[in-house]
């Protein structure tokens, strides 16, 4: 069996004060992921930085789960994509 543990994650972290996303293991070229699903997991993490309280446990100046959840898809993916339209 191959010791290796495949991975595809992102990640909020700060950096000497700074706010940054990771995307690593390889979710940027995971075959399942496309860009849509990309972009969610961008915006999510982004949403820990951006989505105010509630908070982490542990992590109090990151935004919890569901909040970055819902930051990501009510405001971080539509600055950047701009609002839906419905299909009529």
């Amino acid at each position: 069996m191959d010791s290796a543990i495949e991975l595809a994650n992102a990640q909020a972290f700060r950096d000497d004060g700074m706010m940054r996303v990771r995307v690593f293991g390889g979710l940027v070229r995971h075959r399942k992921i496309r860009m849509e699903g990309l972009a969610v997991a961008l915006a999510h993490e982004t949403g820990h930085h951006l989505g105010g309280p509630p908070y982490l446990q542990f992590y109090r100046w990151l935004s919890s789960e569901e909040r970055a959840t819902d930051w990501g898809l009510t405001v971080g993916l539509r600055k950047v994509f701009g609002e839906a339209r419905s299909e009529s």
